[in-house]
């Protein structure tokens, strides 16, 4: 999928009437807050009916007018050359209206299939540092693109596990309600783990080639853990830990512990690498997804980069650009400075260049 325009009304300060984005390569040019990010948040809104930087709607709409909602309207384009037509209004005080061709639809989870969007930004580094639940995301989302019914098994798998933890809680708890909960929760659970664990024996291989052309493989070890102890079935684990979990009151091992694990000489990577390499390690898993998903459904994917430039020297970026002109995939990213982006350019390249200032877009190639 591609971005072929947008059209912002009342979303945060963007003052624009339509904004047409290249095929393949855009860069957004600009001082801090001057509108940069919020583009990307508009673009990243429309593919999935949400923000990533607020959960807020009254933060998103315009705060130098008197409306209570926004509106985004604009055109993807998809692997065929199919031309989709969406259209957002979101509202401080009544429900999201969510429109792909003109027919009204109930999930968002729709505009996300369609159209896979990912983001990368300074909180990426959380995807190396942060929790598993980042990186447990980071994985799901590359499974739920390639496989059909990991959405309703992953959905399924989180109700029971939030009935299982309520009658863990209870004072008088029902073994025998529990065991049932037990099979439930682990039959969901074996099936969330086999859609994981084959979609990473696709994706650990593409990475670690990345990661060696970005020089930064040299003893990088990347693991999938599934939640639960590797020789048991999930529901053995559920059985021998069915008393620590009673005492406890949660449940401690499943697929929801799951987690990507990613050493270097057996060593967390923070303590390893240095920013400018951590980043780099975030841009390949991110690339490794877009090329796992291309490999396995020929799926086209938008990538939004923020700040691009910061923290990488010019050789790092031409070496990012050179991975990124060969991808199926369109990419619009921003930088404060856009001569290091030209000079980071291969040559043949076509791209499309924008400068925000004060909200203003204007298209300067």
């Amino acid at each position: 999928m591609a971005i072929i325009n947008l059209t912002p009304t009342n979303f945060r300060n963007l003052q624009a009437s339509e904004i047409k984005f290249h095929d393949h390569l855009n860069f957004i040019s600009g001082v801090n807050a001057s509108g940069k990010t919020s583009l990307l948040e508009s673009i990243y809104f429309l593919s999935t009916g949400k923000s990533f930087r607020s959960r807020k709607i009254r933060n998103i709409v315009n705060r130098n007018t008197e409306a209570k909602d926004f509106i985004l309207f604009g055109r993807l384009s998809d692997e065929l050359g199919n031309h989709h037509e969406v259209g957002i209004r979101k509202s401080i005080t009544s429900n999201t209206d969510l429109k792909l061709n003109g027919e009204p639809i109930r999930s968002a989870s729709k505009l996300a299939f369609i159209s896979p969007i990912v983001v990368i930004d300074p909180s990426s580094f959380e995807l190396l540092i942060g929790s598993p639940k980042i990186r447990r995301r980071f994985l799901d989302w590359g499974v739920f693109h390639v496989e059909h019914g990991f959405s309703k098994v992953s959905n399924d798998y989180n109700i029971c596990l939030k009935q299982r933890n309520t009658l863990l809680r209870t004072v008088n708890i029902d073994i025998l309600q529990l065991n049932i909960w037990d099979r439930k929760l682990a039959s969901l659970g074996e099936t969330i783990d086999s859609y994981r664990s084959t979609y990473s024996r696709a994706l650990l291989p593409i990475l670690k080639t990345l990661a060696a052309s970005f020089m930064i493989a040299d003893g990088l070890e990347i693991r999938y853990q599934r939640g639960w102890d590797k020789e048991l079935t999930m529901q053995d684990a559920l059985v021998k830990y069915q008393l620590k979990d009673i005492e406890k009151k949660f449940t401690q091992f499943g697929a929801h512990r799951a987690d990507l694990r990613l050493t270097i000489k057996g060593r967390s990577v923070e303590d390893i690498l240095s920013r400018g390499q951590q980043k780099l390690l975030v841009i390949a898993l991110y690339l490794a997804q877009i090329q796992c998903l291309t490999d396995k459904v020929n799926k086209r994917t938008v990538v939004l980069i923020d700040d691009i430039s910061a923290e990488l020297d010019s050789q790092n970026l031409q070496r990012i650009f050179e991975k990124l002109s060969k991808l199926k995939t369109q990419v619009i990213c921003t930088a404060l400075d856009r001569n290091s982006v030209h000079k980071a350019l291969p040559d043949y390249e076509t791209y499309k260049m924008f400068h925000v200032e004060h909200g203003n877009i204007l298209t300067i190639k």
